[in-house]
C-alpha cells in the first residue's frame, strides 16, 4: 500500500496487521472445521471469534510485554482485534 498508493499513515502500517490478524486466523480455523466435519455450512458463532480476540489480546497485549521489552501493550491493538472479529463475524454471515 505504501509504495502503490502512495498511503504514508504510520497509524495504518501500525494497526493494520492487529485488524486482520482474527480475520485470518479464524477463516483458517474455519476451514480447518469445514476439512474435518466436511459441512461448509458451518460457521464460526460469536462465543468462539470473541474467545479468540479475546486470547489475542492478553497474550500479545498483556502477557508478551510483561515478559520481554521488545513487546509493548498497546490498547489500540486490542480495538483493532475486536474490530477485526466483528468484521470476520459479519463478513461470514455473507453466503
Amino acid at each position: 500500500m505504501k509504495y502503490f498508493f502512495g498511503i504514508r499513515s504510520n497509524w495504518i502500517f501500525h494497526h493494520l496487521n492487529d485488524f486482520l490478524t482474527i480475520p485470518l486466523v479464524a477463516t483458517v480455523c474455519l476451514h480447518g472445521v469445514w476439512l474435518v466435519k466436511k459441512d461448509k455450512s458451518i460457521r464460526l458463532n460469536i462465543f468462539t471469534i470473541f474467545s479468540l480476540v479475546a486470547l489475542f489480546s492478553i497474550f500479545f497485549e498483556y502477557y508478551l510485554p510483561q515478559q520481554s521489552h521488545r513487546y509493548t501493550g498497546d490498547i489500540w491493538d486490542v480495538l483493532c482485534y475486536f474490530l477485526g472479529g466483528t468484521a470476520f463475524y459479519l463478513l461470514q454471515k455473507i453466503r
